[in-house]
């Protein structure tokens, strides 16, 4: 049994051309639920997730909480977007434990807290604040565990250089969530279309699974691909019989290949990477000129 989740402040879902960035990610990324906070949605709900998920049968809802099953674990998931003001934040972690007592068992809590828990996680910060204190004292009575964040500090970043950073996303978990799986793992995935990096939720049993070769039919139509196979092919220097010598230069070859699929030209999860890294240079670089824009008006 597995559960994969993730939790991002988007910063707003109408521009189209930030939906087609989203929709690509969500085919990598392949979560079993996605809690998006600061969607901005103007119109109907409904056009925005045909969009995203491209028809596909998918439930939704835009409540606080949300139950699922995956076999016979069943769990509830309680999604965060915290205000900014303190006094209405501390509503907030009333309105949640309030809702703790309505359901038993595993339970996660996740989302834009707007606040950190320890000066550690904020850039430049060396005192506690009553907000921390708040958050800890939450945390404490909810009897939920703040599990530990891999990849990285922060989850937000502000400034032309980053100045202003804080981990004001999370995932909290309770002892049941926590004793029903076997490996548990949050971590920060790319930034890219929001100042918040999203976080990803990994439950279950990800032991390592031998990997198998296998040859992609879109190889043939990458530049160059078919000279790089006849180079390799005449590279390989082999005597004895002639079923022998193409045994030995079909292993050779599956080597050779087996390394180029590692490659950014073999390996097209790599590339939609790597575009996905140039969207985020590019957005940053516009960011900074609309930044400059303003100084110099």
């Amino acid at each position: 049994m597995t559960v994969k989740i993730i939790s991002w402040n988007v910063r707003g879902l109408n521009q189209a051309n930030k939906r087609c960035v989203i929709k690509n990610l969500i085919q990598g990324w392949k979560a079993d639920v996605y809690c998006f906070q600061e969607t901005k949605i103007q119109g109907d709900v409904r056009n925005i997730i045909k969009d995203l998920w491209s028809n596909r049968g998918v439930e939704f809802c835009q409540l606080l909480v949300f139950t699922g099953k995956s076999l016979a674990f069943t769990w509830v998931l309680t999604g965060i977007y915290a205000p900014n003001s303190r006094e209405e934040r501390k509503e907030v972690w009333w309105e949640v434990g309030s809702a703790r007592g309505l359901f038993n068992g595993s339970w996660a809590v996740c989302g834009d807290f707007n606040t950190v828990r320890f000066p550690s996680e904020k850039k430049n910060c060396s005192r506690i604040t009553k907000s921390m204190t708040d958050l800890s004292d939450f945390i404490e009575a909810m009897s939920l565990l703040d599990l530990q964040l891999a990849g990285g500090r922060y989850t937000w970043r502000k400034g032309d250089k980053h100045d202003i950073a804080a981990r004001l996303d999370r995932f909290l978990v309770s002892d049941e969530w926590n004793g029903g799986f076997k490996n548990i793992k949050q971590s920060i995935l790319q930034k890219v279309t929001s100042d918040h990096s999203p976080i990803l939720l990994q439950c279950g049993n990800w032991e390592p699974v031998r990997s198998y070769f296998k040859f992609e039919s879109w190889w043939l139509l990458s530049e160059g691909f078919l000279d790089r196979v006849k180079e390799w092919w005449r590279s390989f220097d082999c005597e004895g019989r002639p079923y022998f010598i193409l045994a030995f230069k079909l292993k050779a070859l599956k080597v050779k290949l087996r390394e180029w699929s590692k490659s950014a030209q073999g390996n097209l999860a790599l590339q939609k990477q790597n575009i996905v890294n140039q969207l985020a240079e590019f957005e940053k670089v516009q960011d900074q000129r609309a930044l400059e824009k303003r100084r110099s008006t």
